[in-house]
């Protein structure tokens, strides 16, 4: 009783059954479950690493507490804590409630730092490595500015900044997130899906913020983004390039696709209902021939289906948020036959235009 009672002398806080502990008041572990704690308290005493100073299987042990009152008290990561531990770690010390599936990254991230370095983790320095990871970790692009208009879904003005240039992007989306998503897509010739967001207000340090994650799904594998700012659209933007500013993709290309590429992309975008390989040869001085091949090559998709890509894309925001008849729908991004239209939205997506807007 001796520990419990100058554990709770020390740290003014009084002994409770919510979290597993093993070890002395200087280096703590925590433990998937109490009978986990047990064990690595055991073979921790057993391995004379206690100085015969351990008397008691568990200890439970705040860890909003760690790292405040002591400067030597400090956290041990392992595998049983990794998603719980430093989940709960950030979300008392700091504010951040992470979404369940990004608990487990955030802990393998952690965990791996600590294995690397061969050192016990602070709270202190666990938030670093979340925020130099997940926030502030190292730019190869950024979005300085973006402008939105609201009709039949967002139309985005955004302005990406990459190797010392800015490049001015015209995009669709379903929201101003999407639309934001589709213009890092459309610069960088990548294909990616938006899987997970949730926002939050920032509930440690200043009230006054949000907190967005982001997670994005590229070739199988989650890349998780975290933004912070008082205005939630801007924070789920951070929050999108951190995300990804992380694909490989990204990181290894030397140089972001020609401004002329951009461009093209623009020029389509703005006139996906009436664009020609022949009216988009005239507009930049290329021949139909050579611009054929240079999109393909660029795009990594041919002038047509790039024109279908941008047209079913338009027509999907259009069925779900105006009130035109699907007919009218098909005319509108440039289908006069609505049966061709049909055909191209259900082999594109699986549904008919019909039953996508009935949410079937």
């Amino acid at each position: 009783m001796k520990i419990r009672e100058t554990y709770e002398r020390l740290t003014g806080m009084r002994v409770h059954e919510r979290t597993p502990y093993a070890g002395d008041l200087v280096f703590t572990a925590f433990s998937g479950s109490h009978q986990d704690a047990i064990a690595k308290g055991l073979a921790w005493w057993e391995e004379g690493k206690s100085g015969g100073r351990w008397t008691v299987p568990y200890l439970p042990i705040d860890p909003r507490d760690v790292g405040r009152k002591y400067d030597s008290d400090v956290i041990r990561i392992n595998s049983q804590s990794g998603k719980g531990g430093v989940a709960y770690i950030l979300k008392q010390n700091y504010g951040f409630s992470l979404p369940n599936k990004m608990k487990a990254d955030v802990g393998y991230t952690v965990k791996d730092v600590s294995d690397k370095e061969h050192m016990e983790l602070s709270p202190k320095l666990v938030y670093q490595v979340f925020e130099d990871n997940y926030i502030h970790n190292p730019a190869v692009f950024s979005i300085p500015e973006c402008h939105f208009k609201q009709h039949n879904g967002i139309t985005a003005t955004v302005t990406i900044e990459y190797s010392g240039e800015q490049r001015v992007i015209e995009v669709n989306g379903n929201g101003r997130l999407d639309a934001v998503s589709n213009a890092i897509k459309q610069c960088f010739g990548i294909s990616y899906e938006l899987s997970e967001y949730e926002e939050h207000s920032l509930t440690r340090g200043s009230s006054s913020k949000a907190v967005a994650y982001v997670g994005i799904t590229y070739n199988g594998e989650m890349f998780w983004g975290v933004g912070i700012d008082e205005d939630i659209i801007k924070a789920s933007i951070a929050a999108l390039v951190a995300a990804a500013n992380k694909l490989a993709c990204i990181r290894k290309t030397d140089a972001a696709r020609a401004q002329r590429t951009i461009d093209i992309m623009n020029y389509m975008q703005n006139n996906y209902d009436n664009v020609t390989l022949d009216s988009l040869s005239k507009v930049f001085f290329l021949s139909p021939q050579y611009l054929s091949k240079y999109i393909k090559e660029h795009t990594g998709m041919t002038f047509q289906e790039n024109v279908k890509a941008i047209r079913m894309k338009k027509a999907r925001t259009m069925l779900k948020h105006g009130n035109l008849s699907v007919e009218k729908v098909a005319e509108s991004v440039g289908y006069p036959n609505v049966e061709h239209f049909n055909r191209l939205f259900k082999k594109m997506y699986n549904m008919t235009p019909k039953a996508f807007r009935e949410g079937l």
